[in-house]
């Protein structure tokens, strides 16, 4: 088994050849890809994360020492015989935020064979460890998308513990976990979230850059530009100088190298967790140099006075990693970005009346033959106007459109395909127009089930579900939104819930019976279409078949009962007439 000695001058060893093979900017292992990206979301895009190995296992470490010095120990807070080295950090959101997107890192720059790398423990807030395994590794951090995991959970704010990291311990050791979360919330501007990882070293010049570059957004057309950029490495040294992170707007000639309060333009990197220009103190250990595990999230807005550092309609930048004192390497593997930007975004909502004008909630009954009111609630509440606008909207089966009902406001047109069952809508620009210069239009219109019990013989059709999607486009970002769903509601905390508005009639008083003549030697029917399972019975209660298709060798009374997860279970009866039935004159 190699030593710790031996895995570090393996891996110094296998850059160092890259080094005199390649003539490039960095050393990257694993190519930058975009990890995740949300073009328009209100909300923004937070790190928590911990170091996993430091001076002393219950000891937070505050000197200005470097882990190359220092005989490193596994961390370990969490009082768990079943973990090795632990930590933690902790989360605070709104309850009425939405997570969208956790993405998990951990990895060690040294890390023991006889462990495996690709598992680790994780504990979300009020509950016990779960073994987890990366979904893909990234040279020496590996990654794992966490969303489900931790949006199971009853509230997503409180303390997150990694345990069981892969690393050495000793001289030259460093490791921790870092945790992207993407979350909504309804009181923030819009802004485009992205993230990129990979692995690459950057130390002296020719190998002294790494860039990441973003594009497809637009800056407000006016006023400042406020944003985030996210970096996570490996090695950073609070007393080694040379290291940057620069920024650079397409519409700018040069790189500006970034800074706070917390870290340096000429020593970026420098083994900190930091947020907005402050140490991040809500972990456990909460060390303030955290001996090679570098964490942070600058805010653009502190330094980009005038708009200098990013204007208004700036449609791309590149975030650069930079060193150039040979003394030190920087392995980076996390990049994010958030920055506001003009979009549109027309939120569609769909509701239900009954023709007295009184609500129908979500997936409510309704009887054969019910006539209701659909309508359509529209606005654009987001930054730039749209134009182009259109709305689908796709009857269910088994109703009658009114055409007569339909109410309209002014600049609101409709066309109705009877073949394909669609409405579009098509809206004229001035009504949706960015939110601070827009009002919310309705349009409704009626509709009546179908009182006839066999149109719901099939599978679901049953349900009236009413489905809305829209398009349009932004008038100064250009861009084109395609498919949009509709909402069915919106939540106390301002967040809409996708889906559309589906109600059912109510079948129960339904009779499914039909009667056949048995002429030769069998006889075969079917049930009705689109159901799962099938359970056929005879007139004595024997199952005699589980396929939609039976065939049965004489007369009788044959029972189907019918079942779809999610549509309601039907009973078809089908009553088998030998030919020894006489018919009397009145039924000829």
């Amino acid at each position: 088994m190699k030593t710790d000695y031996q895995t570090k001058y393996f891996r110094l060893l296998f850059f160092a050849l890259l080094l005199t093979v390649f003539s490039v900017h960095a050393q990257t292992t694993v190519p930058f890809e975009k990890r995740y990206e949300n073009s328009g979301i209100n909300g923004d895009l937070t790190i928590i994360g911990n170091a996993i190995l430091g001076e002393s296992a219950d000891t937070p470490y505050n000197g200005d020492g470097q882990n190359n010095d220092i005989d490193m120990v596994f961390i370990d807070i969490d009082n768990d015989s079943n973990t090795f080295n632990s930590s933690s950090a902790k989360f605070t959101t709104s309850n009425c935020n939405r997570v969208v997107y956790v993405g998990l890192y951990w990895g060690a720059v040294l890390s023991p064979d006889e462990l495996e790398p690709t598992k680790i423990k994780f504990k979300i807030p009020g509950n016990s460890y779960l073994d987890i395994e990366a979904d893909e590794q990234l040279d020496w951090i590996y990654y794992k998308d966490v969303t489900d995991i931790v949006t199971s959970n009853n509230s997503v704010s409180g303390d997150y513990y990694v345990a069981n990291v892969s690393t050495s311990q000793g001289f030259n050791s460093s490791a921790g976990w870092s945790m992207v979360i993407v979350y909504e919330d309804p009181t923030e501007s819009r802004k485009y979230i992205s993230t990129f990882d990979g692995f690459s070293a950057v130390a002296r010049s020719p190998n002294d850059v790494v860039d990441f570059s973003y594009s497809g957004f637009t800056t407000p057309p006016s006023g400042p530009v406020e944003g985030r950029v996210g970096i996570v490495a490996l090695e950073g040294d609070q007393t080694r100088l040379g290291d940057q992170l620069l920024f650079k707007a397409d519409g700018n000639a040069g790189f500006t190298a970034l800074y706070d309060n917390e870290n340096e333009v000429d020593n970026f990197f420098n083994g900190k967790i930091t947020k907005d220009g402050s140490q991040v103190m809500d972990r456990n250990l909460n060390s303030t140099n955290t001996l090679g595990w570098d964490q942070k999230l600058l805010n653009l807005s502190d330094i980009n006075v005038n708009n200098s550092l990013i204007g208004n309609n700036e449609t791309g930048a590149t975030v650069r990693v930079s060193s150039n004192n040979g003394r030190d390497w920087i392995y980076s593997f996390l990049n994010t970005f958030a920055i506001n930007i003009i979009e549109p975004n027309l939120q569609v909502i769909t509701s239900v009346e009954d023709t007295s004008n009184n609500s129908i909630t979500h997936q409510s009954p309704v009887p054969l033959g019910s006539t209701v009111w659909y309508n359509i609630d529209f606005q654009n509440i987001g930054t730039d106007n749209a134009d182009n606008t259109y709305i689908l909207n796709s009857l269910p089966i088994n109703v009658t459109l009114d055409e007569n009902s339909m109410d309209l406001p002014a600049g609101v047109s409709y066309t109705f395909n009877q073949a394909t069952r669609e409405l579009r809508f098509d809206i004229d620009d001035s009504l949706v127009e960015r939110k601070s210069l827009s009002t919310s239009h309705s349009i409704r219109y009626q509709v009546t089930a179908s009182n006839e019990c066999f149109d719901y013989s099939d599978a679901c059709t049953n349900l009236l579900e009413n489905s809305i999607v829209s398009y349009y486009d932004g008038e100064t970002s250009g861009q084109n939104v395609s498919g949009q769903p509709g909402l069915n509601g919106i939540n106390g905390c301002g967040l809409g819930s996708i889906g559309s508005m589906d109600l059912f009639v109510d079948t129960s008083s339904c009779s499914f019976d039909s009667e056949l003549f048995f002429c030769n030697n069998t006889l075969t029917f079917s049930g009705d279409d689109g159901y799962d399972t099938y359970i056929w019975t005879n007139e004595n209660g024997d199952v005699i078949g589980n396929a939609k298709e039976i065939t049965v060798t004489g007369a009788g009374v044959y029972t189907a009962t019918q079942r779809r997860t999610g549509c309601t279970e039907t009973i078809r009866v089908v009553n088998v007439l030998g030919l020894d039935v006489t018919v009397t004159p009145s039924d000829a």
